[in-house]
């Protein structure tokens, strides 16, 4: 696999919009071209190659690897819409990272802004530290967020995390995000993802919950009244699958949506 390497070099005094680094764009193209692709500081079009040091040898999108250097807390959209490849930030990353990606892995040793994985369409993204809010979430005015892939955080995720997910089991399609802990309203209007927590999570998980699976090993600190009590379990049968083992207490919900309802919520016993 043939990478290309950015080192920022310069702070952008306002959000940068930098949905042009992806494996996508990158692919063919030589070092100054890279150079020149473009780039958004408020109204302004300007280069990446103005903000970062760019090194390394350019390939087809399938064996291309991008890694970045840096403080990218005030970058925005990286990997926004990728196919393919794998991008590797080893720093702190803006808003909107991997936006809508279809595919290809991103890895983030740092923290993530909100939005990370909005709308996934497929692909893995991974951060190792925690995450701001609406992780795989649907944006305001949209029906259908996280569609596919998988998002992993080992730390803990913002408020309405995993919004309007969906999945379609005659598709394969098994939308799942897997976090160490999550503040309130996660999984709301949750249809069909999957939601593996670690730790703890905050109030009113899963409402507005049609269809689809919650697993909490820690503790709720407030769980919504709409959800009833089903009995004790030892194992857990995930969509895609996968099992998972412990003691749970299995909850039916949410019913303040429907009267009959497959949404499940999992809370350690």
């Amino acid at each position: 696999m043939t990478q290309v390497k950015l080192k920022l070099k310069k702070q952008p005094n306002v959000p940068l919009e930098a949905e042009s680094i992806t494996p996508d764009n990158f692919a063919g193209k030589n070092i100054n071209e890279i150079k020149g692709l473009i780039v958004y500081h408020g109204k302004e079009k300007e280069k990446i190659g103005d903000y970062f040091d760019v090194s390394g040898e350019s390939s087809e999108i399938n064996d291309l690897k991008i890694i970045i250097e840096g403080d990218l807390s005030n970058i925005k959209r990286i990997g926004e819409k990728m196919t393919s490849g794998e991008i590797i930030i080893n720093g702190n990353v803006g808003m909107h990272v991997g936006n809508q990606m279809g595919g290809g892995k991103i890895l983030i040793n740092g923290n993530a802004d909100d939005w990370a994985g909005a709308m996934l369409k497929g692909g893995e993204l991974e951060i190792t530290g925690d995450a701001g809010n609406y992780i795989g979430s649907a944006y305001r005015g949209y029906w259908k967020g996280m569609e596919n892939g998988l998002i992993k955080v080992k730390g803990k995720v913002g408020h309405e995390s995993m919004l309007w997910a969906r999945s379609s089991k005659g598709a394969k399609k098994f939308p799942m995000l897997i976090c160490g802990g999550a503040a309130s309203f996660l999984g709301i209007h949750n249809h069909g993802g999957t939601i593996i927590v670690e730790g703890d999570v905050d109030r009113c998980a899963g409402a507005d919950q049609a269809w689809g699976t919650i697993v909490i090993k820690g503790k709720v600190s407030r769980k919504l009244p709409s959800f009833k009590k089903m009995g004790e379990i030892n194992e857990i049968t995930l969509p895609n699958g996968d099992v998972i083992k412990g003691k749970f207490i299995e909850y039916s919900g949410d019913h303040a949506t429907k009267k009959e309802t497959n949404g499940r919520l999992y809370i350690a016993a």
